[in-house]
């Protein structure tokens, strides 16, 4: 059956304002936008995702957040780990490899420039990095989390802000 991650990029966010962490950037309205299209469209998909993980920043909540919403996702069940916060590949990596066997399709929201750099890590496919709201899925060919490599996983697609229209 294999398993299949959906990695996003969280949405477009406002500017850090004075005194404000980064953690606590919140999506600018456009962003809010984009994720519900995005989430329009992975429901269109037909999938059935098992599992939405995020970021502990609030612009990437917010995106998991409304995504969920149009997949009609239990928010409550929504993960927050901390550690894909300021994450390297090699700890979005050991998370993909901890995830819960029973779960098949996971979207996983993080945080540029590392989710492009997971991406070319484990598919080899090269791009010029993720945009703000974008999404790409990587089937990994195996049906344990701990064995996903970049010599059983494969780049299926990017999706792009642009490519999520109303009418997708």
């Amino acid at each position: 059956m294999g398993k299949t991650l959906f990695i996003v990029r969280h949405a477009a966010a406002k500017p850090t304002e004075a005194g404000e962490k980064d953690i606590d950037r919140k999506l600018a309205g456009d962003g809010m936008q984009q994720s519900s299209r995005l989430g329009a469209y992975i429901y269109k998909k037909n999938t059935d995702i098992s599992a939405i993980v995020c970021s502990s920043a609030i612009r990437a909540i917010q995106t998991a957040e409304l995504i969920s919403d149009q997949i009609n996702f239990d928010i409550l069940k929504i993960q927050i780990h901390s550690e894909l916060y300021e994450a390297s590949v090699r700890i979005i990596f050991k998370e993909v490899c901890e995830f819960n066997n029973d779960w098949n399709e996971v979207i996983v929201v993080g945080h540029n420039p590392v989710v492009s750099y997971f991406v070319e890590y484990l598919t080899g496919h090269h791009f010029d990095g993720m945009e703000a709201g974008s999404l790409v899925k990587i089937y990994c060919g195996v049906d344990d989390w701990a064995l996903v490599s970049n010599e059983n996983s494969s780049f299926e697609y990017y999706v792009s802000p642009d490519d999520v229209t109303i009418e997708n």
